[in-house]
């Protein structure tokens, strides 16, 4: 009967020998991964030493095929192979220039130095507590997703056997309840707005489209990234209705610079949005402006910066929030626009539209940070009153039954003509007297 084959990852009789140059020496049988058996060796000052040494071979060895990664690599190699396989993923660029920003920042100069073999979950949770007190339980919930997709890839290279971010906590961020302009706010909101433009200022002219960009965003719901990547040929303003195709954003590069990327956000954000009549004869009058005054736009932009390039919505919702705190609303960021427009669309046509409008997945995702709750309680009266209660017999009770002269007052007992009178205001309290 054959003999049976070692098994993977095992190894067979040690021998040890000392050779000839003083030194020990410690052979075996192994066999790798591949299936095939090979002799390893390995050398000591002694005997047992030389035994060890081998044995930590055999914890290490791995055939060229898992040769990336072992467990004695550190992390920045580890780090070296995981870039590469992120830029050949279909992650968005945005995606892929924040994983790279959090390694570069936070967790090589953490962990770096530290081998494959001892990143425990304990150390990893050390790192994410540091990255929480420093920076915010945002960025740690980054960096803890970026390690879990590291050594992912050093499971599949069998330099380790789990995950040792599976067993960390994250803290969530406090999320507060969103809070929407309503319309008078946002009249209010607007003629300030176009007050602080017009307004004569020192130094540089103060920019006139403010109230535009508003105006836009808070009929579109759009993302402030969307609107600045539209070009007039996503526009179709004599349709029935006016419609708005969303299909790109804006995005900053690792370089700092800012570029469109020819999808938004997620698969959802690509969608068509109506416009309403007060938007479409602005943004007539805006395409106007555009053509009578040359200035350049090569991309041709609805939104172009003052040199004819891309708009950083970095810089446009910085400069918004510092004006809009002068105005007395320092609440509002280009984002609330957006909140505002959802919470409109959910009150009318329901969270289901809303979600639409915002280019959301979940519908959830809409309620829970974009649609503001309701300031006033709603008039259930004439629903619930289906469960008012009735009287015996199927009667509704007096003061339910109008009309009925027995129901609105009841009638008073009469006296017994052979009681005898036990009080001295018998004729008064008698209805007959």
């Amino acid at each position: 009967m054959a003999r049976e084959p070692l098994p993977l990852g095992t190894w067979g009789q040690i021998k040890v020998s000392r050779s000839t140059c003083g030194a020990w020496n410690a052979r075996a049988k192994y066999r790798d991964m591949d299936g095939k058996v090979r002799i390893v060796e390995a050398r000591g000052t002694s005997a047992a030493s030389a035994r060890r040494n081998l044995l930590q071979k055999f914890a290490d060895r791995k055939t060229p095929r898992y040769g990336l990664v072992n467990p004695r690599s550190k992390i920045n190699q580890l780090i070296e192979v995981f870039l590469v396989e992120m830029q050949s993923s279909d992650r968005a660029d945005r995606t892929k220039d924040k994983y790279e920003y959090c390694i570069k920042k936070y967790i090589a100069p953490a962990i770096g130095e530290v081998r494959v073999s001892e990143a425990t979950s304990g150390v990893i949770d050390n790192v994410i507590r540091k990255i929480v007190e420093d920076v915010g339980p945002s960025t740690a919930r980054s960096c803890g997703a970026v390690m879990s997709w590291m050594f992912k890839v050093a499971l599949r290279h069998d330099a380790i056997t789990v995950n040792p971010v599976i067993g960390v906590s994250i803290p969530r961020n406090k999320t507060t309840k969103p809070q929407a302009l309503d319309a008078a706010q946002y009249q209010d909101l607007r003629d300030k707005l176009i007050a602080w433009e017009t307004a004569p200022a020192l130094g540089r002219p103060r920019t006139q489209e403010l109230h535009e960009i508003a105006d836009c965003l808070i009929a579109t719901g759009a993302r402030p990234g969307e609107l600045f990547a539209l070009t007039w040929d996503d526009i179709v303003l004599d349709a029935e209705p006016p419609t708005v195709f969303i299909n790109a954003t804006v995005i900053r590069t690792s370089t700092g610079g800012v570029r469109i990327q020819d999808h938004p956000k997620s698969q959802h954000g690509i969608r068509h949005v109506t416009v309403p009549e007060f938007l479409v004869e602005q943004l007539r009058e805006r395409k106007h402006l555009q053509m009578e005054s040359g200035a350049p736009n090569p991309l041709n932009l609805v939104f172009p910066s003052s040199t004819g390039t891309v708009c950083d919505s970095n810089n446009i919702g910085k400069l918004l929030r510092k004006v809009a705190d002068s105005l007395g609303y320092d609440w509002v960021t280009l984002k609330t626009f957006r909140k505002a427009n959802a919470t409109l669309i959910a009150r009318a046509l329901g969270p289901e539209a809303a979600a639409y409008q915002a280019g959301h997945s979940k519908v959830s995702m809409t309620q829970e940070h974009y649609i503001e709750e309701l300031r006033e309680a709603l008039d259930t009266r004439s629903v619930v009153d289906a469960f008012k209660p009735k009287g015996k017999a199927g009667q509704t009770y007096p003061a339910e039954a109008e009309g009925s002269p027995t129901a609105a007052e009841p009638e008073p007992e009469q006296a017994l003509p052979d009681e005898e009178d036990k009080t001295e205001n018998d004729e008064k309290d008698d209805p007959k007297v």
